[in-house]
């Protein structure tokens, strides 16, 4: 049995959306969903599941997970798909929705290469307002990445994988000092990476994903950036794999290249941009090194920095 998971914190009318996308899934297996309400305040959470549940007859379980941070939510997530006994979990985002063929398509990619974990691509989709940003797009999106040579499945976003393979990491695999920061889930493949979980991609697993107004911005982008830098030193530093420079190193060759860091890659948009947002990057760096931490997911007072 497949639990097919997401958390949802605030998003409603998103999660609404999401679990629309649910019930046009093809499904060759046996197949529960699982949400993680992050809040539990809002009476309307309930009430779309119960209307997701009535309009598929599917079974929905709603899990509400009071404790701040997105990696108390993806742990909840795991314990409930491990109690209704599924044998894999796919997880994507709230804001987020997924193709008929999406389920399928990790199945399919996992028969044929053997993998115990399978990721695939999260294509953005902007507001009439922000088409401008359309062009810039593999910014928000998320593609094909490696590790040691190796397909690397990064982010929680849009994956699937064997349950067996998380034993190991006890019950709750998704580390609460990146709660607030974010950058659990990286923190979470690489652990797997490095017990030597094969990994693949399938292109075909592709989902979508809404880009409000509000993020589809250059400040947002800066932001992200800086956090990426910031927590990306983090997991450097605290779980290095064998292909990793050393972070410090790794921070002050960024700084040399800074100055031609648009002329060095495949950057095609405006030279300014790329600068720009790897200055970000570099600075989030920084700024780590310096134990100053980015909270991504915080709440009041840490919204934006702890230290």
């Amino acid at each position: 049995m497949i639990a097919v998971s997401a958390c949802t914190y605030k998003r409603p009318d998103q999660l609404a959306r999401l679990l629309d996308s649910f019930m046009l899934i093809k499904t060759p297996a046996d197949v529960e969903f699982v949400i993680v309400d992050n809040d539990g305040a809002d009476p309307e959470v309930e009430r779309v599941a119960q209307d997701f549940r009535d309009r598929s007859g599917k079974t929905l379980h709603l899990v509400v997970e009071t404790r701040a941070g997105i990696s108390a939510a993806r742990n909840a997530a795991f314990a409930k798909a491990r109690e209704i006994g599924a044998e894999k979990i796919a997880m994507v985002d709230d804001d987020e929705w997924v193709t008929e063929a999406w389920l399928p398509e990790l199945l399919k990619t996992q028969a044929e290469t053997g993998a115990v974990i399978v990721g695939g691509p999260v294509r953005p989709v902007f507001s009439e307002n922000r088409q401008d940003m359309a062009r810039h797009a593999t910014l928000w999106s998320v593609e094909r990445d490696y590790l040691g040579g190796k397909p690397f499945v990064f982010c929680t976003c849009n994956f699937m994988l064997d349950l067996a393979i998380v034993e190991p990491l006890g019950p709750e695999p998704f580390d609460h000092a990146y709660g607030l920061t974010g950058g659990g889930d990286t923190v979470f493949f690489r652990t797997l990476a490095l017990r030597g979980a094969e990994m693949a991609w399938s292109e075909e697993a592709f989902i979508y994903e809404e880009i409000p107004d509000s993020r589809a911005t250059i400040k947002w982008l800066r932001q992200r950036r800086y956090r990426a830098g910031n927590v990306a030193y983090r997991w450097e530093t605290e779980f290095p794999t064998p292909s990793d420079i050393n972070p410090k190193l790794k921070t002050l060759a960024a700084v040399v290249r800074l100055p031609l860091f648009p002329l060095l890659g495949k950057w095609r948009g405006p030279l300014f941009l790329a600068w720009y947002l790897e200055f970000e990057k570099v600075r989030g760096r920084l700024a780590a090194q310096f134990g100053s931490l980015y909270a991504e997911y915080g709440r009041g007072d840490t919204q934006k920095a702890c230290r």
